[in-house]
Protein backbone atom coordinates (compact mmCIF):
# COMPACT_ATOMS: atom_id res chain seq x y z
CA UNK A 1 0.00 0.00 0.00
CA UNK A 2 1.34 3.45 -0.94
CA UNK A 3 1.07 6.42 1.42
CA UNK A 4 1.48 10.15 0.84
CA UNK A 5 1.47 12.90 3.46
CA UNK A 6 0.87 16.48 2.32
CA UNK A 7 1.85 19.20 4.79
CA UNK A 8 0.72 22.83 4.60
CA UNK A 9 0.70 25.55 7.24
CA UNK A 10 -0.18 29.16 7.99
CA UNK A 11 -3.35 29.62 5.96
CA UNK A 12 -4.66 32.22 8.45
CA UNK A 13 -8.40 32.07 7.79
CA UNK A 14 -10.03 34.94 9.70
CA UNK A 15 -13.32 36.83 9.64
CA UNK A 16 -13.04 38.32 6.15
CA UNK A 17 -11.43 41.60 7.17
CA UNK A 18 -9.82 42.81 3.96
CA UNK A 19 -6.51 43.52 5.68
CA UNK A 20 -6.11 40.86 8.37
CA UNK A 21 -7.65 37.81 6.70
CA UNK A 22 -4.87 35.82 5.05
CA UNK A 23 -7.06 33.53 2.96
CA UNK A 24 -8.50 35.19 -0.11
CA UNK A 25 -9.76 34.06 -3.51
CA UNK A 26 -6.31 33.07 -4.79
CA UNK A 27 -5.66 30.95 -1.71
CA UNK A 28 -9.08 29.28 -1.96
CA UNK A 29 -8.54 28.46 -5.64
CA UNK A 30 -5.12 26.93 -4.92
CA UNK A 31 -6.53 24.95 -1.99
CA UNK A 32 -9.32 23.57 -4.14
CA UNK A 33 -6.78 22.65 -6.79
CA UNK A 34 -4.50 20.85 -4.35
CA UNK A 35 -7.26 18.94 -2.54
CA UNK A 36 -8.98 18.02 -5.80
CA UNK A 37 -5.74 16.73 -7.30
CA UNK A 38 -5.04 14.71 -4.16
CA UNK A 39 -8.46 13.13 -4.50
CA UNK A 40 -8.14 12.30 -8.20
CA UNK A 41 -6.33 9.64 -10.17
CA UNK A 42 -3.43 11.82 -11.36
CA UNK A 43 0.20 11.86 -10.14
CA UNK A 44 -0.63 13.60 -6.85
CA UNK A 45 -3.59 11.41 -6.01
CA UNK A 46 -2.42 7.94 -7.03
CA UNK A 47 -1.45 6.87 -3.49
CA UNK A 48 -3.83 4.54 -1.68
CA UNK A 49 -3.73 6.66 1.48
CA UNK A 50 -3.27 10.46 1.44
CA UNK A 51 -3.18 12.50 4.62
CA UNK A 52 -3.45 16.29 4.48
CA UNK A 53 -1.72 17.74 7.54
CA UNK A 54 -2.56 21.38 8.28
CA UNK A 55 0.36 22.28 10.50
CA UNK A 56 -0.84 25.17 12.64
CA UNK A 57 -2.34 28.62 12.05
CA UNK A 58 -4.98 27.26 9.73
CA UNK A 59 -7.39 29.57 11.55
CA UNK A 60 -6.42 33.03 12.76
CA UNK A 61 -8.27 33.61 16.00
CA UNK A 62 -5.91 36.50 16.86
CA UNK A 63 -6.97 38.43 13.74
CA UNK A 64 -10.69 37.81 14.31
CA UNK A 65 -12.83 40.12 16.43
CA UNK A 66 -12.96 40.57 19.37
CA UNK A 67 -9.25 41.37 19.07
CA UNK A 68 -8.17 42.06 22.64
CA UNK A 69 -9.11 39.28 25.07
CA UNK A 70 -6.80 40.22 27.93
CA UNK A 71 -4.18 37.59 27.23
CA UNK A 72 -6.50 34.62 27.68
CA UNK A 73 -9.17 32.87 25.65
CA UNK A 74 -12.11 30.74 26.69
CA UNK A 75 -14.77 28.60 25.08
CA UNK A 76 -17.40 31.30 24.51
CA UNK A 77 -14.93 33.81 23.03
CA UNK A 78 -13.37 31.16 20.83
CA UNK A 79 -16.74 29.97 19.52
CA UNK A 80 -17.73 33.57 18.77
CA UNK A 81 -14.60 34.02 16.68
CA UNK A 82 -14.92 30.62 15.02
CA UNK A 83 -18.49 31.30 13.92
CA UNK A 84 -17.23 34.33 11.97
CA UNK A 85 -14.42 32.34 10.38
CA UNK A 86 -16.78 29.55 9.31
CA UNK A 87 -19.36 31.98 7.91
CA UNK A 88 -16.67 33.77 5.88
CA UNK A 89 -14.93 30.67 4.54
CA UNK A 90 -17.68 28.19 3.72
CA UNK A 91 -15.92 27.11 0.47
CA UNK A 92 -12.84 26.07 2.45
CA UNK A 93 -14.82 23.66 4.59
CA UNK A 94 -16.67 22.37 1.53
CA UNK A 95 -13.33 21.61 -0.14
CA UNK A 96 -12.24 19.63 2.92
CA UNK A 97 -15.51 17.70 2.86
CA UNK A 98 -15.04 16.79 -0.80
CA UNK A 99 -11.48 15.70 -0.07
CA UNK A 100 -12.37 13.28 2.73
CA UNK A 101 -15.23 11.81 0.70
CA UNK A 102 -12.62 10.08 -1.45
CA UNK A 103 -11.67 6.72 0.12
CA UNK A 104 -8.29 6.77 1.84
CA UNK A 105 -8.20 10.57 2.33
CA UNK A 106 -7.68 12.05 5.77
CA UNK A 107 -7.16 15.50 7.34
CA UNK A 108 -5.11 16.17 10.48
CA UNK A 109 -4.98 19.53 12.26
CA UNK A 110 -1.99 20.56 14.39
CA UNK A 111 -2.19 23.49 16.79
CA UNK A 112 -0.38 26.76 16.07
CA UNK A 113 -0.04 29.97 18.05
CA UNK A 114 -2.81 31.70 16.05
CA UNK A 115 -5.20 28.77 16.49
CA UNK A 116 -4.26 27.60 19.96
CA UNK A 117 -8.03 27.39 20.42
CA UNK A 118 -7.88 24.01 18.69
CA UNK A 119 -7.11 22.65 22.14
CA UNK A 120 -10.74 23.39 23.12
CA UNK A 121 -13.07 20.45 22.53
CA UNK A 122 -16.03 22.63 21.52
CA UNK A 123 -13.92 24.36 18.88
CA UNK A 124 -12.90 21.02 17.41
CA UNK A 125 -16.52 19.89 17.36
CA UNK A 126 -17.65 23.01 15.50
CA UNK A 127 -14.90 22.65 12.90
CA UNK A 128 -15.87 19.02 12.32
CA UNK A 129 -19.50 20.08 11.96
CA UNK A 130 -18.53 22.77 9.45
CA UNK A 131 -16.65 20.20 7.37
CA UNK A 132 -19.55 17.77 7.68
CA UNK A 133 -20.20 14.66 5.66
CA UNK A 134 -20.66 11.08 6.73
CA UNK A 135 -16.89 10.42 6.98
CA UNK A 136 -15.86 13.39 9.13
CA UNK A 137 -15.63 11.43 12.37
CA UNK A 138 -13.14 8.84 11.17
CA UNK A 139 -11.26 10.98 8.62
CA UNK A 140 -10.69 14.29 10.44
CA UNK A 141 -8.29 14.36 13.39
CA UNK A 142 -6.97 17.01 15.79
CA UNK A 143 -3.66 15.93 17.22
CA UNK A 144 -3.43 16.70 20.97
CA UNK A 145 0.37 16.68 21.23
CA UNK A 146 2.55 19.65 20.30
CA UNK A 147 4.08 17.64 17.48
CA UNK A 148 2.97 14.85 15.14
CA UNK A 149 4.81 11.85 13.68
CA UNK A 150 2.73 10.51 10.77
CA UNK A 151 5.57 8.19 9.76
CA UNK A 152 8.39 6.70 11.85
CA UNK A 153 11.02 8.98 10.31
CA UNK A 154 8.94 12.18 9.92
CA UNK A 155 8.40 14.80 12.64
CA UNK A 156 5.98 17.73 12.21
CA UNK A 157 5.21 20.68 14.47
CA UNK A 158 4.16 24.26 13.88
CA UNK A 159 7.41 25.78 15.15
CA UNK A 160 6.27 28.46 17.61
CA UNK A 161 7.70 26.38 20.47
CA UNK A 162 11.12 27.72 19.46
CA UNK A 163 10.01 31.37 19.36
CA UNK A 164 10.30 33.23 22.70
CA UNK A 165 7.32 35.48 22.07
CA UNK A 166 4.98 32.82 20.73
CA UNK A 167 5.87 29.72 22.73
CA UNK A 168 2.71 28.25 24.28
CA UNK A 169 3.08 25.93 27.27
CA UNK A 170 0.87 27.25 30.09
CA UNK A 171 -1.17 24.21 31.14
CA UNK A 172 -1.24 22.77 27.61
CA UNK A 173 1.84 20.58 27.14
CA UNK A 174 4.72 19.33 29.22
CA UNK A 175 8.34 19.73 28.18
CA UNK A 176 8.01 16.63 25.99
CA UNK A 177 5.03 18.03 24.10
CA UNK A 178 2.45 15.76 25.70
CA UNK A 179 -0.92 17.29 26.65
CA UNK A 180 -1.46 18.19 30.30
CA UNK A 181 -5.22 18.68 29.92
CA UNK A 182 -7.24 17.09 27.12
CA UNK A 183 -10.20 19.39 27.70
CA UNK A 184 -9.19 22.82 29.04
CA UNK A 185 -11.83 25.54 29.47
CA UNK A 186 -9.50 28.54 29.32
CA UNK A 187 -6.10 29.04 27.71
CA UNK A 188 -3.38 31.55 28.56
CA UNK A 189 -2.17 33.02 25.29
CA UNK A 190 1.54 33.38 24.49
CA UNK A 191 2.99 36.76 25.47
CA UNK A 192 3.41 37.59 21.78
CA UNK A 193 -0.30 37.03 21.18
CA UNK A 194 -1.20 39.35 24.06
CA UNK A 195 1.16 42.01 22.68
CA UNK A 196 -0.20 41.53 19.15
CA UNK A 197 -3.80 41.92 20.27
CA UNK A 198 -3.43 44.73 22.80
CA UNK A 199 -0.50 46.90 21.75
CA UNK A 200 0.34 46.16 18.12
CA UNK A 201 -3.19 45.92 16.73
CA UNK A 202 -3.21 49.49 15.33
CA UNK A 203 -0.01 48.74 13.43
CA UNK A 204 -1.45 45.48 12.08
CA UNK A 205 -4.51 47.29 10.77
CA UNK A 206 -2.75 50.30 9.27
CA UNK A 207 0.48 48.69 8.07
CA UNK A 208 -0.42 45.13 7.19
CA UNK A 209 2.51 44.89 4.78
CA UNK A 210 4.80 44.25 7.74
CA UNK A 211 3.26 40.77 8.05
CA UNK A 212 3.66 40.21 4.30
CA UNK A 213 7.20 41.32 3.57
CA UNK A 214 9.44 38.75 1.89
CA UNK A 215 11.97 38.39 3.38
CA UNK A 216 10.43 39.14 6.77
CA UNK A 217 11.33 42.38 8.55
CA UNK A 218 12.10 42.16 12.28
CA UNK A 219 10.33 44.27 14.92
CA UNK A 220 13.25 46.66 15.41
CA UNK A 221 13.28 47.63 11.74
CA UNK A 222 9.49 47.94 11.70
CA UNK A 223 9.68 50.42 14.58
CA UNK A 224 12.46 52.32 12.82
CA UNK A 225 10.39 52.65 9.65
CA UNK A 226 7.32 53.80 11.56
CA UNK A 227 9.38 56.44 13.35
CA UNK A 228 9.76 58.00 9.90
CA UNK A 229 6.31 57.28 8.50
CA UNK A 230 4.01 57.70 11.49
CA UNK A 231 5.62 58.75 14.81
CA UNK A 232 2.18 59.04 16.41
CA UNK A 233 1.44 55.32 16.03
CA UNK A 234 4.82 54.50 17.60
CA UNK A 235 3.94 56.61 20.62
CA UNK A 236 0.45 55.09 20.80
CA UNK A 237 1.89 51.56 20.67
CA UNK A 238 4.45 52.42 23.35
CA UNK A 239 1.68 53.61 25.66
CA UNK A 240 -0.38 50.48 25.06
CA UNK A 241 2.70 48.35 25.71
CA UNK A 242 2.94 49.80 29.22
CA UNK A 243 -0.31 48.01 30.08
CA UNK A 244 1.54 44.70 29.79
CA UNK A 245 3.99 45.50 32.59
CA UNK A 246 3.25 44.23 36.10
CA UNK A 247 4.20 47.60 37.62
CA UNK A 248 3.17 51.06 36.34
CA UNK A 249 5.67 52.47 33.90
CA UNK A 250 5.78 55.64 31.80
CA UNK A 251 6.09 55.14 28.07
CA UNK A 252 9.05 56.77 26.33
CA UNK A 253 10.23 58.16 29.66
CA UNK A 254 13.51 59.50 28.27
CA UNK A 255 11.91 61.38 25.38
CA UNK A 256 11.79 65.16 25.79
CA UNK A 257 8.70 66.96 24.40
CA UNK A 258 10.74 68.60 21.65
CA UNK A 259 12.15 65.20 20.56
CA UNK A 260 8.87 63.56 19.57
CA UNK A 261 9.44 64.52 15.94
CA UNK A 262 13.05 63.36 15.99
CA UNK A 263 12.97 59.83 14.46
CA UNK A 264 16.29 58.71 15.98
CA UNK A 265 15.35 59.86 19.50
CA UNK A 266 11.85 58.32 19.28
CA UNK A 267 13.34 55.08 17.98
CA UNK A 268 15.88 54.93 20.82
CA UNK A 269 13.25 55.31 23.53
CA UNK A 270 10.77 52.94 21.86
CA UNK A 271 13.41 50.21 21.68
CA UNK A 272 14.35 50.79 25.32
CA UNK A 273 10.71 50.19 26.28
CA UNK A 274 10.45 47.10 24.08
CA UNK A 275 13.67 45.69 25.55
CA UNK A 276 12.30 46.28 29.06
CA UNK A 277 9.14 44.38 28.12
CA UNK A 278 11.21 41.45 26.86
CA UNK A 279 13.21 41.45 30.09
CA UNK A 280 10.04 41.37 32.19
CA UNK A 281 8.51 38.63 30.07
CA UNK A 282 11.73 36.62 30.46
CA UNK A 283 11.32 36.73 34.22
CA UNK A 284 7.74 35.43 33.89
CA UNK A 285 8.50 32.71 31.34
CA UNK A 286 10.15 30.20 33.62
CA UNK A 287 9.38 27.43 31.11
CA UNK A 288 11.43 29.00 28.30
CA UNK A 289 14.67 27.32 27.27
CA UNK A 290 16.97 28.10 24.38
CA UNK A 291 17.11 25.43 21.72
CA UNK A 292 19.98 24.41 19.52
CA UNK A 293 23.36 26.10 19.77
CA UNK A 294 22.18 29.69 19.91
CA UNK A 295 24.93 31.98 21.22
CA UNK A 296 23.09 34.55 23.35
CA UNK A 297 26.10 36.83 23.65
CA UNK A 298 26.51 36.87 19.89
CA UNK A 299 22.78 37.57 19.42
CA UNK A 300 22.94 40.45 21.91
CA UNK A 301 26.00 41.89 20.21
CA UNK A 302 24.29 41.68 16.80
CA UNK A 303 21.18 43.35 18.22
CA UNK A 304 23.21 46.25 19.62
CA UNK A 305 25.03 46.69 16.31
CA UNK A 306 21.72 46.71 14.42
CA UNK A 307 20.22 49.16 16.92
CA UNK A 308 23.15 51.58 16.50
CA UNK A 309 23.02 51.28 12.72
CA UNK A 310 19.29 52.00 12.56
CA UNK A 311 19.51 54.92 14.96
CA UNK A 312 22.18 56.50 12.77
CA UNK A 313 20.25 55.68 9.59
CA UNK A 314 17.26 57.62 10.91
CA UNK A 315 19.37 60.80 10.74
CA UNK A 316 19.83 60.40 6.97
CA UNK A 317 17.65 61.89 4.22
CA UNK A 318 14.34 60.05 3.93
CA UNK A 319 15.10 57.87 0.88
CA UNK A 320 18.51 56.86 2.24
CA UNK A 321 17.07 56.11 5.68
CA UNK A 322 14.32 53.86 4.30
CA UNK A 323 16.80 52.14 1.99
CA UNK A 324 18.96 51.25 5.01
CA UNK A 325 15.97 50.01 7.00
CA UNK A 326 14.71 47.82 4.13
CA UNK A 327 18.05 46.10 3.60
CA UNK A 328 17.43 42.35 4.15
CA UNK A 329 19.00 40.92 7.27
CA UNK A 330 18.95 37.68 9.23
CA UNK A 331 15.47 37.05 10.62
CA UNK A 332 16.22 35.88 14.17
CA UNK A 333 12.85 34.23 14.73
CA UNK A 334 13.38 32.11 11.63
CA UNK A 335 16.84 31.18 12.88
CA UNK A 336 15.43 30.20 16.28
CA UNK A 337 12.85 27.88 14.74
CA UNK A 338 15.49 26.35 12.47
CA UNK A 339 17.81 25.70 15.42
CA UNK A 340 14.99 24.11 17.39
CA UNK A 341 13.94 21.80 14.59
CA UNK A 342 17.54 20.90 13.78
CA UNK A 343 18.01 19.99 17.44
CA UNK A 344 15.02 17.63 17.18
CA UNK A 345 16.73 15.87 14.29
CA UNK A 346 20.08 15.65 16.00
CA UNK A 347 18.53 14.19 19.15
CA UNK A 348 16.72 11.45 17.24
CA UNK A 349 18.76 9.67 14.54
CA UNK A 350 15.69 7.65 13.49
CA UNK A 351 14.21 10.81 11.97
CA UNK A 352 14.76 11.71 8.33
CA UNK A 353 12.68 14.90 8.13
CA UNK A 354 11.50 17.61 10.51
CA UNK A 355 8.83 19.91 9.05
CA UNK A 356 7.65 23.24 10.47
CA UNK A 357 5.82 26.42 9.48
CA UNK A 358 5.36 29.57 11.62
CA UNK A 359 8.14 31.67 10.08
CA UNK A 360 6.29 32.31 6.78
CA UNK A 361 9.59 31.72 4.97
CA UNK A 362 10.58 28.74 2.81
CA UNK A 363 13.61 26.92 4.12
CA UNK A 364 15.48 23.69 3.45
CA UNK A 365 18.43 22.79 5.68
CA UNK A 366 20.60 19.71 5.42
CA UNK A 367 21.51 18.25 8.82
CA UNK A 368 24.02 15.60 9.89
CA UNK A 369 25.95 15.48 6.62
CA UNK A 370 22.80 15.24 4.52
CA UNK A 371 21.25 12.28 6.32
CA UNK A 372 18.46 14.48 7.71
CA UNK A 373 16.59 17.56 6.50
CA UNK A 374 14.63 20.44 8.05
CA UNK A 375 11.85 21.77 5.80
CA UNK A 376 9.71 24.86 6.34
CA UNK A 377 6.47 25.17 4.37
CA UNK A 378 6.26 28.97 4.75
CA UNK A 379 2.77 30.47 4.41
CA UNK A 380 -0.14 30.64 1.98
CA UNK A 381 -0.84 34.27 2.90
CA UNK A 382 -0.02 37.08 0.46
CA UNK A 383 3.70 37.86 0.35
CA UNK A 384 5.16 41.10 -1.00
CA UNK A 385 8.78 41.61 -1.98
CA UNK A 386 10.54 44.05 0.30
CA UNK A 387 11.45 47.11 -1.79
CA UNK A 388 14.96 47.06 -3.23
CA UNK A 389 17.17 50.19 -3.07
CA UNK A 390 16.32 51.40 -6.58
CA UNK A 391 12.59 50.97 -5.92
CA UNK A 392 12.42 53.35 -2.97
CA UNK A 393 10.97 56.48 -4.53
CA UNK A 394 8.86 59.33 -3.10
CA UNK A 395 5.77 57.63 -4.57
CA UNK A 396 6.58 54.33 -2.88
CA UNK A 397 7.30 56.11 0.42
CA UNK A 398 3.89 57.75 0.22
CA UNK A 399 2.30 54.32 -0.33
CA UNK A 400 4.20 52.91 2.66
CA UNK A 401 2.90 55.84 4.70
CA UNK A 402 -0.71 55.43 3.53
CA UNK A 403 -1.11 51.95 1.96
CA UNK A 404 -3.73 51.68 -0.79
CA UNK A 405 -4.56 47.98 -1.10
CA UNK A 406 -6.42 48.56 -4.36
CA UNK A 407 -3.11 49.48 -6.01
CA UNK A 408 -0.06 47.80 -4.49
CA UNK A 409 3.32 48.85 -5.94
CA UNK A 410 5.25 46.00 -4.33
CA UNK A 411 5.90 42.83 -6.28
CA UNK A 412 3.63 39.89 -5.40
CA UNK A 413 5.77 36.87 -4.45
CA UNK A 414 3.02 34.72 -2.93
CA UNK A 415 3.61 30.97 -3.21
CA UNK A 416 1.37 28.09 -2.19
CA UNK A 417 3.97 25.81 -0.64
CA UNK A 418 3.45 22.29 0.65
CA UNK A 419 5.63 19.38 1.62
CA UNK A 420 4.96 16.05 -0.04
CA UNK A 421 6.18 12.98 1.85
CA UNK A 422 6.02 9.56 0.23
CA UNK A 423 6.72 6.31 2.03
CA UNK A 424 8.98 3.97 0.07
CA UNK A 425 8.78 0.20 -0.25
CA UNK A 426 11.61 -0.10 2.29
CA UNK A 427 9.63 1.81 4.89
CA UNK A 428 11.75 4.97 4.64
CA UNK A 429 10.36 8.35 3.59
CA UNK A 430 11.15 10.69 0.74
CA UNK A 431 10.09 14.35 1.04
CA UNK A 432 10.04 17.36 -1.27
CA UNK A 433 8.92 20.96 -0.98
CA UNK A 434 6.46 21.76 -3.75
CA UNK A 435 4.50 24.79 -4.93
CA UNK A 436 0.95 24.72 -6.28
CA UNK A 437 0.47 26.87 -9.37
CA UNK A 438 -2.50 27.69 -11.59
CA UNK A 439 -5.38 27.90 -9.12
CA UNK A 440 -8.20 25.38 -9.04
CA UNK A 441 -7.18 23.86 -12.39
CA UNK A 442 -3.45 24.00 -11.77
CA UNK A 443 -0.68 21.59 -10.90
CA UNK A 444 2.32 21.36 -8.62
CA UNK A 445 6.01 21.91 -9.20
CA UNK A 446 8.81 20.48 -7.06
CA UNK A 447 11.02 23.18 -5.54
CA UNK A 448 13.57 20.89 -3.91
Amino acid sequence: MSNTTLVISDLHLADGHTILDGFGDAQQAAFEGLTSAAGAAGPLGRADEIELVINGDCFDFLATAPYDTGGITDISTSLEKLSKIIATHTPFFEALRRFIETPGRHVTFITGNHDIELRLARVREEISTAIGGEHVTERVSFFPTRFYRPLPDVYIEHGNHYDFWNQAMHGLWNENGQPLDLNPSTIILPVGSHYFQHAAHPISINYAYFDRFEPSMNSMRQIALLCLLNPEIVMETAKLTMDLFSEPRKALAGLAPDEECSPDKLFEQAIIDFAALQQEMSSRKTDWVEHGNLDNQQVQASTIIEFDMLREALKLPLVEAITAICTPTTYEMGEGVALGMQAVLKQDPTLRYAIAGHTHMVRIDSVNNGTQSYLNTASWTARLAMPAPGEITPALIEWLRHPNWEKVPLRDVTQFIFAMVNSTASGASSASLCVWEGGSKGSYRVLA
